[in-house]
């Protein structure tokens, strides 16, 4: 799995097709934000593409989507996946 099939499952995760094109950049941003966020947090590098980390950097971006000035919250189920796969 590479970043470009990441972008395909946000736009799913946002509900976009994903053959829309106008919003990439702004998911690859908040991509590599949520990607930096968890190996920061101990995420190990090769378990970035598992399945769980998948599920978890969608959630990563849909968290940051609707993002107000000021404000920058991940959910708390998004903290609660992470822990485990920075555990695990």
């Amino acid at each position: 799995m590479n970043d470009e099939i990441l972008v395909g499952e946000c736009k799913k995760g946002l509900g976009y097709s994903v053959k829309t094109t106008a919003i990439d950049g702004v998911i690859k941003q908040k991509l590599m934000a949520v990607k930096g966020y968890m190996l920061g947090a101990g995420v190990p590098e090769e378990k970035i593409y598992s399945d769980l980390a998948v599920g978890i950097i969608v959630m990563g971006v849909a968290d940051l989507w609707e993002l107000k000035s000021g404000e920058v919250k991940f959910s708390s189920a998004f903290h609660t996946m992470l822990s485990q796969l920075a555990m695990g």
